[in-house]
């Protein structure tokens, strides 16, 4: 069974705590020094989605809802932040890898879908009650994301996707997209943010039952 180590790239015989930090870095700039080769999205990301699928038994119900112990999580945020290889199957737990994979996305400066195109998003859902043409319209939208924010927004709709699939009565599509939806979208749980989330887990639900993500 492969390791869930991370490799981490870009570090290499480097001190500079621009090069080496992962949490809170410009998704290009965590993208261009921390990539494995092959793929289009952060090491980190990859990382924890892989520990996860692996040993994660994505049918557990409750499996993202329950809180990675805060210590443990800081920990490990800031062994990765250092540039240290970590091994996730010794080092880490379940709760403790989702809580670090909603945490990366919460503190990137900008969210996946950028706030100036989220408006936009939000809105379709007062124009349009026709699921066609709703869908339609969001993916002329999502057309219109960056490059990167395009291909980790596809990377981890195809993960929740697979995660719905093989459990449907606990963590249905639905389910999924209000957990996510805030990290993705960068929502608070107070005012106005919270009368757009369910907007926003209308939106990523309707992601999530596409099949192979967003296209």
């Amino acid at each position: 069974m492969r390791k869930s180590v991370s490799p981490l790239p870009g570090n290499e015989g480097r001190s500079s705590a621009s090069t080496t930090r992962v949490f809170g870095v410009p998704l290009e700039e965590v993208t261009r020094t921390h990539t494995i080769s092959g793929h289009e999205v952060p090491a980190l990301v990859k990382h924890i989605v892989d520990y996860i699928e692996e040993h994660g038994h994505l049918d557990l119900e409750g499996l993202f809802l329950v809180n990675g112990n805060a210590e443990r999580v800081d920990w490990l945020r800031q062994r990765y932040d250092s540039g240290e290889e970590v091994e996730l199957e010794k080092e880490a737990d379940l709760a403790s890898a989702v809580s670090l994979l909603r945490l990366f996305l919460q503190e990137l400066p900008e969210p996946i879908i950028p706030t100036a195109i989220q408006g936009h998003i939000l809105q379709l859902h007062q124009d349009y009650s026709n699921e066609e043409e709703l869908c339609r319209n969001l993916k002329y939208l999502l057309q219109q994301l960056p490059q990167l924010n395009y291909g980790l927004l596809r990377f981890l709709c195809r993960f929740l996707a697979s995660v719905a699939s093989l459990q449907q009565e606990s963590w249905n599509i639905g389910t999924l997209a209000a957990v996510f939806g805030p990290d993705i979208f960068h929502l608070s749980t107070e005012g106005e943010d919270l009368r757009d989330q369910e907007s926003v887990s209308r939106v990523l639900a309707e992601l999530l039952g596409q099949p192979g993500g967003p296209v």
